[in-house]
């Protein structure tokens, strides 16, 4: 049998998996002591983090030399900001 040049999708979907979990937790599970922009940041890296492993792996564009890596990487981070923007308006009022 032939081993194919696919990614491992199984670990990627387990650290998905894991990082929503985790997502999870720090918006509902966590004590109120935490600083909310604390649980922010952490959960905006957890998104890259998301972001990353679906480009590359789930799309297989790990290794790729295309431009579409860098417009869904644009696409998240303009989701990202308006995130940020819309949660500083909201503390702000």
């Amino acid at each position: 049998m032939k081993h194919s040049g696919r990614p491992n999708c199984s670990r990627a979907l387990l650290l998905l998996f894991a990082l929503t979990g985790s997502t999870f937790i720090l918006t509902h599970a966590l004590p109120n002591s935490v600083p909310p922009v604390l649980v922010a940041v952490t959960i905006a890296v957890i998104a890259v983090t998301k972001v990353g492993l679906v480009v590359l792996d789930f799309l297989g564009l790990r290794g790729a030399q295309t431009p579409l890596i860098a417009a869904l990487w644009s696409w998240a981070a303009f989701v990202l900001l308006i995130a940020v923007t819309r949660a500083a308006l909201q503390l702000s009022v």
